[in-house]
């Protein structure tokens, strides 16, 4: 059965559009277009700067247009939808004024898409950044692997942010067909069995995935680490004259179950404290009927459906246009 598994287990779809980058761990490939990614005609193209868009941008934002630049995971990638259809992209069908610059990226946490904005999204200039996250992205935060692969880890010492993990280690990315195996050999109770020794025998640590929770001197790291991070973000966007608006997704089982809220709790206390916008989805969802909720996810993977995608480019677009702090943004003069 594990032979039968290795055998028919599909690369992950991002190994078709990411390459291995030491100070991220994966990021887009330039100009790729594939044209099946995620079913017939469901493409995803990348331009010439590595973000999910059609069209390459101009460091200046063009006369006339105002432009969002989207910070965040594989929700804001747009993981199973088409370049149309994702929630950024949706977005200019509110306003015809509107740009839009899709820096979405599978598996980051909320450190990697931190740290692609710094390096390669700061440069472009931009009235608004939206970072959004679902809350596995917090979690995602405290390891230096995903699905295998390295990351970089974030941490505050001494009152500053500190990269470490970096250059990233290669060697997953060297190996991709053992890393893509990864689940095959967790489901495998002999390598189970192996693990649990090690842990026994101290060889290995416990909660070495990022599915699992966070607790006592993590978790605090993980937060300390956020409040920098958004301090930091809100500083790079008032000096040149945008704003940071935080976005929360919430996910299927978030809405269906009674999931801990602690952490958009935080986020929530945080944002508050540092005057930063948050655009809060979990009512707006939750106010839906459970067949339209159900309709907004993807059964195999639980991303957003186009009908998910819509929906929160139409929200997030009425929510934004009318918030008293970006008026000027969105008046009919233009942002100035």
């Amino acid at each position: 059965l594990l032979v039968y598994d290795v055998v028919t287990t599909p690369f992950p779809a991002e190994l078709n559009h990411t390459r291995y980058d030491p100070d991220l761990g994966w990021v887009n490939i330039p100009n790729v277009h594939v044209t099946n990614l995620y079913g017939p005609n469901t493409y995803l193209k990348t331009n010439e700067q590595g973000f999910r868009n059609d069209q390459t941008f101009d460091i200046a934002v063009p006369k006339g247009k105002f432009r969002i630049l989207c910070s965040g995971d594989s929700f804001t990638l747009g993981w199973g939808v088409d370049n149309d259809h994702v929630w950024c992209e949706r977005l200019k069908s509110y306003n015809p004024r509107l740009e839009t610059v899709n820096m979405g990226q599978s598996g980051y946490g909320v450190d990697q898409a931190y740290l692609w904005y710094k390096r390669d999204g700061s440069k472009f200039q931009h009235h608004i950044q939206l970072l959004a996250f679902i809350t596995e992205d917090f979690l995602r935060m405290s390891f230096d692997t995903h699905w295998g692969y390295a990351k970089p880890v974030m941490k505050e010492q001494h009152g500053t942010l500190v990269t470490t993990n970096v250059p990233v280690p290669r060697h997953s990315y060297d190996h991709s067909w053992l890393t893509a195996q990864a689940g095959n050999l967790e489901a495998w109770r002999t390598f189970q069995f192996i693990k649990r020794a090690l842990k026994k025998s101290g060889l290995i640590r416990a909660g070495s995935r990022a599915t699992e929770s966070m607790t006592g001197d993590t978790l605090e790291q993980t937060r300390r680490v956020l409040k920098k991070l958004f301090a930091d973000l809100k500083q790079v966007n008032e000096q040149q004259l945008s704003h940071l608006v935080l976005v929360y997704f919430p996910v299927e089982s978030e809405l269906t179950t009674e999931a801990p809220r602690e952490w958009i709790d935080f986020i929530e206390a945080e944002a508050a404290a540092q005057n930063i916008i948050l655009i809060n989805f979990f009512d707006d969802f939750q106010s839906l009927p459970h067949k339209d909720i159900v309709a907004m996810y993807r059964k195999i993977d639980g991303h957003f459906t186009e009908r998910g995608n819509e929906f929160a480019a139409k929200v997030l677009y009425e929510k934004l246009s009318h918030h008293p702090d970006l008026a000027t943004v969105f008046s009919s003069n233009g942002p100035q």
